[in-house]
């Protein structure tokens, strides 16, 4: 019995090969007596590598054969083999060409695709509201990443003029194909009124629903999964710390780990449009690989980067935030320059490296960021990265302080209690503690109560009234 079997399975196989391989050679003959509909086919089964085995070259032969006979399907294709230099060198000009061909025949796909091209002045000159044009054309033959896209054209009125309604109309559209970046967007406009009625219970209906959308597509979580609030503020990074004492009678302010400050989101907007979730050559029915946009100003990657350093909405992440931070620091933003040297003098996310943070604060403070002043001022106070120098050190602490950084004015009181970078001078030390006092600084009060008996009444009324003009020229 078992014999029989094996002959029947063996008999079946056989019959499988036969079939497939008497299908292929009815292709080939059909695509090259100019079957079109057979070039097509026979460039997607070597593309995928079915029936025989994969070559992309083979592939792109016949897509190319089949695009230029006039199939949509197959110039929409070769488009994507250019984007991904798949069996033909990577050519974007190429292949925002094809996708052009391909969409003025009515190829959803290629509609949005080449919708993409002019967002993002891919192989095409930038052009936002033909970009809006062809999404709208890409959306309304039910193409999901189109709708999402179209949404956010809506939303941010870029090449159309805003609309929250219509935002969330196409949205809608979008989330009810499974669209998880349609579901978020959904749910921030819930949260924040916009477009429809506030309503926090389908905010989180919204977000739940995307969640689970990205688990079952994605296999990781990459939607916000914690409720964003509108105007969320992020904790500032701390600074780096400061030995207790400088003297045995005064103290220098230890730095908190919040800092002084207190960094706000810019904007409660829904993520941007996706990059081309390009559809490669397959069935239309097989879910299309997404590749995200990411927020593309410097602003943006700074508040990207916070997020990931402190966990909100997302994973906590230190090495994401250094990329995040790296991208906008190069792009000139003086936070991300300071925040990059708190990582690099605490080890988080990059080896630890006093020089390299010594670099990031640079940079930061001769945009003007205190907090990167203040902590140059430490480092040269203390040797940190840099050999030591009270010149140095008493620089940047001025700077700090006279834009009003409580530690800076602290210490800088400290350098002129003790003459260190500075001629020794109690009234001006005085003064400087209790400027710090007034932002809330204990270590200064203590700091000036300890000179109290050091200066004359006379001294005393004087500073005071300097106090006073600086808090009102401020």
């Amino acid at each position: 019995m078992q014999k029989f079997i094996l002959v029947v399975i063996a008999l079946l196989l056989f019959l499988t090969i036969y079939a497939q391989s008497s299908y292929i050679d009815e292709l080939l003959f059909a695509a090259k007596n100019g079957d079109t509909d057979a070039q097509y086919e026979l460039g997607r089964i070597y593309y995928e590598g079915k029936l025989v085995p994969r070559n992309l070259y083979e592939a792109v032969k016949w897509l190319a054969l089949a695009a230029d006979n006039g199939n949509s399907a197959a110039q929409c294709d070769l488009g994507w083999c250019y984007f991904k230099g798949e069996g033909i060198e990577k050519n974007a000009v190429e292949a925002a060409r094809w996708w052009r061909i391909a969409a003025r025949q009515g190829n959803p796909d290629a509609q949005y695709l080449y919708g993409w091209c002019l967002d993002n002045g891919y192989g095409v000159a930038e052009n936002k509201t033909e970009a809006a044009q062809w999404y709208q054309k890409a959306a309304n033959k039910g193409n999901s990443y189109a709708q999402n896209n179209l949404g956010f054209k809506y939303f941010a009125g870029e090449g159309v003029e805003q609309n929250y309604y219509l935002a969330v109309s196409w949205w809608l559209n979008a989330a009810e194909q499974g669209n998880s970046d349609a579901m978020y967007n959904l749910a921030v406009c819930y949260e924040n009124g916009l477009g429809v009625p506030k309503n926090q219970q389908e905010a989180e209906k919204w977000y739940r629903i995307a969640q689970e959308q990205e688990k079952k597509t994605k296999g990781n979580l990459i939607v916000i999964n914690q409720l964003k609030k509108s105007g969320i503020y992020y904790p500032s990074l701390e600074s780096v710390t400061t030995p207790s004492s400088l003297t045995t009678e005064l103290k220098s302010e230890k730095a908190k780990t919040s800092d002084e400050s207190i960094e706000k989101a810019v904007s409660p907007a829904p993520i941007s449009p996706k990059k081309p979730e390009a559809i490669e050559p397959q069935k239309p029915a097989t879910p299309a690989p997404k590749v995200p946009i990411y927020p593309t100003t410097a602003e943006e990657m700074y508040e990207w980067g916070m997020k990931y350093y402190q966990g909100e909405g997302v994973p906590q992440d230190y090495k994401e935030a250094v990329r995040w931070w790296l991208m906008a620091a190069e792009k000139g933003d003086a936070r991300a320059q300071y925040s990059l040297g708190i990582c690099y003098k605490n080890g988080r996310g990059v080896e630890k490296d006093d020089k390299e943070a010594i670099r990031w604060y640079m940079l930061a403070a001769e945009q003007g960021e205190p907090r990167a002043q203040y902590n140059l001022g430490v480092c040269y106070k203390f040797g940190i990265g840099v050999p030591k120098d009270y010149d140095e050190a008493v620089k940047w602490y001025r700077l700090a302080a006279q834009q009003g950084h409580p530690q800076a004015q602290c210490n800088l009181g400290v350098c002129y209690a003790n003459g260190e970078g500075v001629a020794k001078d109690l009234e001006e030390a005085y003064f400087w503690f209790s400027l710090a006092e007034v932002n809330g600084n204990k270590t200064a009060a203590e700091n000036r109560a300890l000179l109290e008996d050091e200066l004359t009444e006379e001294q005393k009324e004087r500073i005071k009234e300097r106090v006073q003009k600086w808090i009102i020229n401020r």
